[in-house]
């Protein structure tokens, strides 16, 4: 029966089937709904014959309930499951964002009810207006800011003034769901047009899907579209845009901006110039907020000041702003007019923030891991292996490949790919890389997939692998066998069996390391600017002093796994010997096993 549906359908609709349920979350039921699709019972059989489910990336919860809710919010006609779906999601994305007292949910009597409710008079309701907010109050807003907000949060909202903010925060405070709430509010009050910039797709989407999650809960009105377009009272509408780092897209806009982890985008200057002009006139507002990540990218010289210096404003050659802990700690109007404030993760839990444990934290990472991550304390280049202003100069924009294709059956045609596989040391962290393998002195290797297996077990692991070889023409697969890898290794063999096994000591590391620090300081390496998680992958790995070697390391626990794609990354690299000629090594352009 199975082989019969294969032939019948063809591999093209079984691959978009499958990019439709692992990529965009469709269910089963909602992709058989699509044109030319088979039933729902098929497409489950092709799910369970080719275990999708382990195909599936691990998203943190808060990005999973907002591809789920944000999918469904942009859906005409929604179903009684597909509403009760929403407020399922809505409910858990808000219990996520830390609300202390999240109301019941609402019955819904139809999908015509308005946001006020039914009279029960037992007339037909007006069909209501789409993204209808003109019954939502100021009091309503100060009542649900009171119910919500944590006191660090409070404290962003008592500042939201000032022209321009930049905060420096730890992770995991609420920030992106804070935001998400402020701007939400002054669109309704005040009415100006907002405007969201972040690091990633994913990110973005999840600004989106707070604000569809709050006003949902809360206000039983559902938002939809991108841009989205609110009604107001009095007739009024506001805009809220949501973009990733491609300003451009978005640069004859005008309203308030919100540009989230600026020490993580690339060309951070650029970026800043095209979407600084967006709030050009004296009523709008910008704000920065990011963890930090080293001192060497573009917004380091924004956060201290030193920027400044090169404005017309400023006379003072030696100009720069204090941004030590203790100038910062409670937010502070600094000398060129920008209100800083930076947070650690001790002042958000002693402010009354119960959502994190500090004990539990300083077990689970390294000094340096729980400073930067925690403590706002920058990276210095000079303890990481990598820089990181040569990994931006690799970023790239995958849509431009011409030659790649993610959806298709063979995404790089029958052009020459090599893998790299790494299993973390504690725990079932695991991470797969596909890089396109240069076929001629100076080629670059692109980043063309970055697989999660987290949480699976060496035969899923293995037959994960197995299906890159089979939609790849794959020649070379490099697995770190040091530890629990030597088992994935062993099935991989069956299957390609010139696997290479790499069996990590000083001297192997030593060489995994100088090549792709050759490779990225002379930009033979590009991965899309969606892929945030690289960079900071691969500046997370130090140099390290063991007896009288130098070595490189990173700290990967069970709950961190943070250099995992980088190494993966690095043994798909050995490939090529660390002379560069790749070409001269046997490469086959043919059908891959």
């Amino acid at each position: 029966m199975w082989r019969a549906m294969k032939a019948n359908y063809g591999p093209e609709i079984r691959k978009k089937a499958q990019d439709l349920y692992v990529v965009e979350g469709y269910t089963y039921e909602e992709i058989a709904d699509l044109a030319g699709m088979p039933s729902a019972r098929s497409i489950r059989r092709w799910s369970e014959a080719e275990n999708w489910a382990d195909m599936c990336p691990t998203y943190n919860a808060e990005m999973a309930f907002s591809r789920r809710i944000n999918l469904l919010a942009d859906k005409d006609n929604k179903t009684d499951a597909e509403y009760k779906e929403l407020d399922f999601c809505t409910r858990q994305l808000c219990a996520l964002n830390k609300s202390k007292l999240a109301p019941a949910p609402k019955q819904r009597a139809n999908n015509d009810d308005a946001a006020a409710g039914n009279s029960g008079s037992g007339k037909k309701s007006k069909k209501k207006k789409k993204n209808d907010c003109s019954g939502i109050t100021l009091d309503m807003l100060n009542e649900l800011k009171d119910k919500l907000l944590y006191p660090h949060q409070k404290h962003w909202f008592e500042n939201q003034d000032h022209r321009t903010r930049f905060i420096l925060k730890p992770r995991q405070i609420g920030a992106t769901f804070y935001f998400a709430f402020e701007a939400f509010v002054d669109a309704i009050i005040n009415g100006r047009n907002k405007i969201f910039i972040s690091a990633s797709r994913d990110q973005a989407e999840v600004f989106k899907a707070n604000i569809v999650a709050l006003v949902c809960e809360h206000f039983n009105v559902e938002l939809t579209g991108s841009p989205m377009v609110l009604n107001l009272a009095g007739g009024k509408t506001v805009k809220l845009i949501f973009k990733s780092t491609n300003a451009r897209t978005a640069q004859s806009e005008s309203g308030d901006l919100y540009i989230d982890e600026v020490f993580w985008i690339p060309k951070y200057k650029r970026l800043r110039g095209l979407a600084q002009a967006m709030a050009t006139h004296k009523h709008l507002r910008i704000t920065y907020f990011s963890t930090p990540s080293v001192t060497s990218h573009e917004a380091y010289d924004h956060w201290n000041g030193k920027w400044y210096r090169k404005t017309k404003a400023c006379n003072d050659p030696e100009f720069a702003i204090d941004v030590s802990h203790k100038s910062l700690k409670n937010g502070r109007l600094c000398d060129d007019g920008i209100w800083r404030q930076m947070l650690t993760v001790h002042d958000v839990v002693n402010s009354g923030f119960d959502r994190i444990d500090i004990g539990v934290l300083e077990n689970e990472y390294s000094t340096d891991e729980f400073n930067n991550l925690f403590m706002c304390k920058f990276i210095d280049d000079a303890h990481s292996a990598f820089n990181l202003k040569q990994l931006m100069a690799c970023v790239g924009d995958s849509t431009k490949w011409d030659d790649f294709d993610l959806d298709a059956e063979r995404p790089f045609a029958l052009k020459p790919v090599v893998i790299g596989f790494d299993p973390a040391r504690f725990g079932d962290k695991a991470s797969v890389a596909v890089l396109s393998a240069p076929m001629k002195p100076g080629e670059k290797f692109r980043l063309l997939e970055a697989v999660d297996l987290s949480g699976n077990d060496f035969e899923a692991m293995a037959s994960e692998i197995k299906l890159l070889t089979e939609k790849y023409n794959v020649q070379h697969v490099g697995v770190d066998t040091t530890g629990i890898g030597y088992g994935v290794w062993e099935m991989i063999t069956k299957f390609y069996p010139n696997a290479e096994p790499i069996h990590y000591n000083p001297i192997i590391k030593n060489q995994l390391v100088i090549k792709a620090i050759n490779v990225i300081k002379n930009r033979r390496f590009e991965f899309d600017q969606d892929a945030v998680n690289i960079a900071s992958s691969f500046i997370n790995i130090r140099r390290k002093v063991v007896g009288d070697q130098i070595t490189y390391a990173t700290n990967r626990t069970a709950t961190t796994g943070h250099a995992d794609i980088a190494w993966a990354i690095m043994h798909a690299m050995k490939f090529e010997p660390l002379d560069g000629n790749a070409h001269s090594r046997q490469t086959s352009v043919g059908i891959a096993a």
